[in-house]
């Protein structure tokens, strides 16, 4: 598919299909040497403070709205923390739609293998109310989705001194409520460059656990292109393997639907997510409040196990003694 991308504002409330539990192998013996005892030590460097700092932040703003003005500060708030964890290539790329612009914050991170393709691991910044049109009442938007940022900020600052084969470009989009507009403009860009663009991992709303405590590793179940459903299908059963591995929540299996990873799919780029499930009450509400999350028992373990998934996918493990390193570096951060 090419040209430019139409999607609705998107409602997590309504999957297609529902989520179903996954059945991944028994959790493995992790010895705490080799490659692997540097990925659990890496692991459990994620820190929950610093998880609830950020959405605390991003939640004190008055609203996230895309069309508000404190939508700039959002960005600017997302790009120094980038900075301050050691990234030089941080930019916020501008995009236009139906007359409004806002930014995209892309941190990139280069990989070892000096080859072209990169991997994207994103979450939306922005927030809305019930009236998606009202740019100015209170929105706190702490669940949608200053949880995702919060993790996305978390893992790339971990990962900062760790060698991975992959460029990874950690994403910050804006535009998502009014119907995925940063990513669409994003997704647009990077397919008319001819970027290869190997892998997306979304995060969007990882916060608040559903009753059953259970978190939903999303995967591409048909849509707009066919050939990229083997391979989601495939790095989904991995995540859902780490989860396994590296926490106790119950791990469901469901579709990828209304958030920034459709317009890559529809691109034919292979994509995956991470999600809490139905069931938030304060969904587009000023109830959405960080004291609504669950940080040490949900969102901490659902950063572990997306750090996790990169690192078992991409960690150059010519260079692994560098994860012990970032590891002692992450602690003393």
């Amino acid at each position: 598919m090419t040209g430019p991308l139409d999607f609705p504002p998107p409602d997590k409330r309504t999957p297609p299909a529902p989520a179903v539990l996954a059945s991944p192998a028994p959790r493995k013996v992790r010895t705490g040497t080799g490659p692997d005892g540097g990925v659990t030590r890496l692991v459990e460097r994620v820190s929950t403070s610093r998880l609830r700092t950020t959405v605390e932040e991003l939640a004190g703003l008055p609203t996230r709205h895309t069309f508000s003005p404190h939508i700039h500060r959002a960005a600017d708030l997302i790009a120094a923390t980038f900075t301050a964890a050691g990234y030089a290539e941080v930019v916020k790329l501008p995009w236009i739609r139906n007359g409004r612009t806002a930014d995209n914050v892309v941190c990139t991170k280069p990989g070892t293998s000096g080859g072209g393709r990169i991997v994207i691991l994103c979450a939306h910044y922005d927030c809305r109310m019930e009236s998606l049109g009202d740019s100015s009442a209170r929105a706190p938007g702490a669940d949608d989705n200053a949880s995702g940022v919060a993790a996305v900020l978390e893992i790339a600052r971990l990962l900062h001194g760790v060698d991975l084969t992959e460029t990874v470009q950690f994403v910050a989009f804006s535009g998502e409520e009014q119907g995925l507009w940063g990513s669409s403009a994003y997704a647009d860009a990077l397919h008319a460059a001819g970027v290869d663009v190997h892998r997306v991992i979304n995060m969007d709303m990882v916060g608040r656990p559903p009753e059953d405590g259970s978190v939903v590793v999303e995967r591409d179940l048909g849509n707009q292109v066919a050939h990229n459903d083997a391979d989601s299908q495939a790095f989904g059963a991995v995540m859902a393997q780490a989860a396994a591995d590296y926490t106790d929540l119950p791990v469901k299996l469901g579709p990828i639907y209304s958030s920034d990873y459709m317009p890559f799919e529809a691109k034919g780029y292979v994509v995956i997510g991470a999600y809490e499930g139905e069931g938030n009450p304060h969904y587009h509400a000023t109830s959405d409040t960080p004291e609504t999350l669950d940080y040490e028992h949900y969102l901490t373990p659902v950063t572990r196990f997306t750090l996790a998934t990169v690192l078992r996918q991409w960690l150059d493990t010519s260079a692994g003694s560098r994860v012990d390193r970032a590891s002692g570096l992450a602690a003393q951060m």
